[in-house]
């Protein structure tokens, strides 16, 4: 009777019936709240297609709140078997990553999507070799809407930033921080809110679609449009043991889960966009507009990051102008790309 029933769930799709033991069950931890839309809109309609298109053979726990293991401890998590899929952020462990920075350079891309898929068509040659020297694979690739600079008191130019304290997430954001004549002050992701209220900084540089998942509407006055970079490699990693413990088609139930994961994950990014600016002016925010002449500082001081990020890592062996190369004839290429255009291509390369 019970084969009967799988057999039955199987033809019409459906997900197993409740009490049906899955073969295998998959842990996916994050530090998002589980009220986030990153949770509601991201993690939960992946866990659904992920048992929907195992038949129910794999059953996913999902495990937000960070009740597992905290922001930066996604790889040792990992590695140690206390999950199977998590946030793995290279600025947590920044000295580990090299090109990977690469996709937090200012202006790179037009949108999520053309991000997404650039990161994995440039994955196996560039990124992967980073990742797995730390034990793990990108399951799904991440991106964030461009940097946005809030704060308490009123900025009216780039002169005003100087000596500010500005939240960063370290590396390449701090080092936009820089770029704008602020210091830099690194605080853990589930920390923003309580450092801003606090006074312990300034004002936070933070990717639009996070504003409402960090409660950051409840303090920010101003929203500086610096148009910065984005988090441009903030994938979800995966213990690529787990490919080893399952069949052949479950495997690839789970690599096409991952590409599922990055198109959800930028149209999250892209959706949330335009909600988090609409709630912040709900709430009185104002928004900054900064002359031409600082816009032109501006511009230099994008383009200066661009140069030392070559010649950083060209002079420490790595093949940085051939990948910002490469980086930029597919974000040429790609443009504006869609939601039906990352699917298309997506199905075209299978990645």
């Amino acid at each position: 009777m019970r084969i009967l029933l799988a057999l039955c769930a199987l033809i019409l799709g459906m997900t197993p019936i409740s009490g049906w033991a899955a073969d295998f069950t998959i842990r996916l931890s994050q530090f998002h709240s589980s009220e986030s839309a990153q949770y509601k809109e991201v993690t939960l309609p992946l866990k659904e297609f992920i048992e929907k298109e195992s038949g129910g053979r794999i059953a996913v726990e999902t495990f937000p709140n960070g009740v597992l293991h905290g922001p930066a401890d996604g790889f040792k998590a990992l590695i140690t078997d206390v999950t199977d899929i998590t946030p793995a952020y290279p600025l947590f462990t920044r000295t580990s990553f090299h090109l990977s920075h690469g996709f937090f350079l200012p202006n790179a891309f037009q949108t999520a999507y053309a991000n997404n898929q650039i990161a994995a068509e440039l994955y196996d040659d560039y990124l992967r070799p980073e990742y797995g020297a730390l034990g793990v694979e990108v399951f799904f690739h991440a991106t964030s809407a461009p940097y946005a600079l809030l704060t308490k008191t009123e900025v009216k130019s780039l002169e005003d930033l100087k000596g500010l304290k500005i939240r960063g997430a370290g590396g390449p954001v701090n080092k936009m921080v820089e770029a704008l004549g602020a210091i830099p002050v690194t605080t853990a992701s589930t920390e923003i809110l309580t450092a801003f209220q606090q006074g312990v900084v300034d004002g936070v540089l933070v990717p639009a679609e996070s504003w409402l998942t960090y409660n950051l509407d409840e303090v920010a006055k101003y929203i500086v449009l610096v148009d910065f970079g984005r988090a441009g490699d903030i994938p979800f990693a995966i213990n690529p043991k787990l490919y080893e413990k399952l069949p052949p088609d479950l495997v690839d139930v789970m690599k096409r889960a991952g590409r599922y994961g990055s198109l959800l994950q930028a149209d999250f990014v892209e959706s949330n966009i335009a909600r988090g600016m609409e709630a912040m002016k709900a709430k009185g925010a104002k928004v900054v507009e900064l002359s031409a002449e600082d816009i032109a500082a501006l511009d230099t001081a994008k383009a200066k990051l661009w140069t030392e990020f070559e010649q950083e890592h060209n002079k420490a062996g790595y093949p940085a102008t051939e990948f910002i190369a490469k980086m930029k004839t597919l974000s040429s290429e790609f443009g504006a790309m869609t939601h039906d255009q990352m699917i298309a291509r997506q199905n075209e390369l299978n990645k």
